[in-house]
């Protein structure tokens, strides 16, 4: 799956001591600061890591600081109420826009390393690696190959999903988690964290999907209908 025209942002220390994406013809990419290396580096490439079935919306929340920084903001309204645009957009961590046109094209082969791999290969040349590890020592970090970011893209996931749902079972008893914390128990039936991801569509609405072997999605869990505005609330 090759998406054309499509330009690297590579993460790069920004004076506060986050690290922020970057691209070498417009400079820093608004909206992208984290205050982890991969945040930044999801944030400034959401269009080809949602597109390969990496992330979804859960992702995206994660790496603009997610559920802590809305404990943190002191934020009383319930994801039910408001969703997950509405949170960020309150806490100014991401305007709602942000979560919007994660189409799912690559949900289908989320799940084949080789198939990620030769992708985001075809992206981060050797050239391109070269430029990102280098940003990467800059900060003090390890190199890092394909194999890594696509291991980390995908913790980043599992874990914004974990916290959502986590903050979910609070709000509303038709959510658990498992005692291990790998399953999520939607009325009465278990599903894999790892196979879930969270949604905003068009209208406004806001839902769980879980994906099956083909690419799939089954609503799973509507979080907040259509209709209301998440801007609204901030």
């Amino acid at each position: 799956m090759v998406f054309p025209f499509l330009a690297l942002a590579i993460p790069v220390l920004h004076s506060s001591g986050a690290w922020i994406a970057s691209t070498a013809a417009g400079g820093y990419v608004a909206g992208t600061l984290s205050s982890t290396w991969i945040g930044a580096l999801v944030l400034g490439n959401k269009a080809l890591f949602s597109g390969i079935g990496l992330i979804s919306a859960a992702g995206i929340f994660g790496a603009a600081g997610g559920i802590g920084a809305s404990v943190a903001g002191g934020v009383g309204a319930t994801l039910t109420a408001v969703g997950l645009g509405g949170v960020a957009s309150y806490l100014g961590i991401a305007p709602v826009t942000t979560f919007l046109g994660l189409t799912p094209f690559g949900w289908a082969i989320a799940g084949a390393g080789t198939v990620l791999a030769a992708t985001l290969g075809y992206y981060f040349t050797r050239k391109t690696m070269w430029r990102l590890n280098e940003e990467r020592q800059k900060g003090g970090l390890e190199p890092i190959t394909i194999s890594q970011i696509i291991r980390e893209v995908r913790l980043l996931e599992v874990q914004s999903m974990k916290d959502i749902l986590q903050r979910l079972s609070k709000e509303r008893d038709d959510v658990q988690i498992s005692a291990n914390g790998d399953e999520a128990i939607v009325n009465g039936q278990a599903f894999s964290i790892g196979k879930l991801k969270y949604v905003v569509n068009d209208d406004a609405s806001e839902e769980i999907v879980f994906i099956t072997k083909t690419g799939r999605r089954q609503r799973v869990l509507l979080v907040k209908p259509a209709g209301m505005n998440p801007a609204s609330t901030s």
